[in-house]
């Protein structure tokens, strides 16, 4: 009889192999569709390339939901949720949705989460405690911090989807955490197999993208795994869990708010890219493991091991300093900043494809 991880290696390879093709396919066929992104001075890709990992996923995940065959803790309205952060990202990724829309849109399906999750997660406010303070233990503040929550983190994942690899690589690191704190492998492994099979075909170079039809499903599950797995029993460690979105989200807005140039504006202010002008083009497929390899060490704060709060506390700090590090880099005036390149120049350059 085989094993329970004989068992999730067969689900991982099933999965892993099932993406593939999916990949393959929505690459072949639906990208020429319109789903794919241009290059543009502020990226380095110089072809078009398919918008349509995030799809490929989506479609695994619903077929593992028709099949029975996605054991995680998540009820119908939360899966409702996911689905319409993925519907949403995927007609962004084709229509370039405004703005201002899908901040709403992301909103009305963080309130309704948050609605949906309060009952569960009732004693979340008696567990928060900031300067010896426990904040209220009232239903309109647990809904109004879940409301946040559920809005804040599918953007901040979103946001650090920018280099090969990047995401879908925290993904890995965010499975791997929940199955062994929930108890048993990320969805069978099928998930987990198909994050790996996107992920082969993104990095090093990249065939296709996760797009924000992806990046804001994937966003958006684990938030709600997050908050599920820790929001009772130590809120906090939902922070410690987000440490690197959290920390490369607030650098992005202070060096926006510094230049006093809006928060939507695209730049390279983010830490991939900061650290991409550093290495230089032909060595960013290093910075997704240096990266990642810093987003892993605040995560050790939910494990049990000898030295976990000091590992966690050590990562914690490198990400600051590095962040402290980008920001005086992207606003010194008196600093020559890598400059972006025209599109012409890009198109014109050799070396492999390897930031989106």
């Amino acid at each position: 009889m085989p094993s329970f991880q004989d068992s999730t290696l067969i689900c991982v390879g099933i999965g892993a192999a099932i993406t593939f093709v999916i990949s393959l396919a929505c690459i072949r066929w639906v990208a020429p569709l319109g789903w794919t992104d241009h290059p543009d001075p502020r990226k380095q890709h110089r072809a078009p390339t398919a918008l349509t990992a995030g799809l490929a996923l989506w479609i695994l995940l619903t077929g593992l939901l028709a099949l029975g065959k996605c054991p995680l803790p998540i009820d119908r309205v939360e899966w409702a949720a996911v689905h319409g952060m993925a519907l949403m990202g995927f007609l962004d990724d084709r229509l370039n949705l405004r703005s201002r829309y899908k901040a709403i849109c992301g909103l009305g399906i963080a309130l309704l989460l948050a609605v949906d999750m309060a009952p569960e997660l009732s004693q979340l406010t008696t567990r928060i405690h900031f300067l010896g303070l426990s904040l209220p233990d009232h239903p309109l503040v647990t809904v109004t911090l879940l409301t946040l929550w559920f809005w804040s983190i599918p953007q901040a994942y979103n946001l650090i989807d920018g280099l090969n690899g990047l995401s879908m690589g925290y993904s890995l690191l965010l499975l791997s955490l929940f199955g062994l704190v929930l108890g048993h492998a990320p969805s069978g492994g099928f998930l987990f197999g198909g994050v790996m099979a996107v992920l082969l075909l993104n990095y090093p170079k990249a065939r296709h993208f996760l797009g924000d039809c992806g990046s804001l499903m994937l966003g958006t599950l684990f938030a709600v795994l997050t908050a599920k797995a820790f929001a009772v029993a130590n809120a906090n460690l939902m922070l410690w869990v987000f440490a690197y979105p959290a920390v490369d989200v607030t650098l992005v807005v202070s060096v926006r708010k510094w230049k006093r140039v809006p928060l939507g504006h695209a730049d390279r202010s983010h830490l991939h890219h900061f650290l991409v002008d550093r290495l230089g083009s032909q060595r960013a497929w290093l910075v997704p493991l240096v990266l990642l390899s810093l987003a892993a060490l605040p995560m050790s704060r939910a494990l049990s091991f000898p030295g976990h709060n000091a590992t966690s506390l050590l990562g914690l700090a490198a990400l600051v300093f590095l962040a402290l590090t980008a920001f005086r880099d992207r606003v010194d005036p008196a600093k020559v900043a890598v400059p972006l390149r025209p599109l012409k120049d890009l198109e014109q350059a050799s070396g492999p494809n390897q930031v989106a």
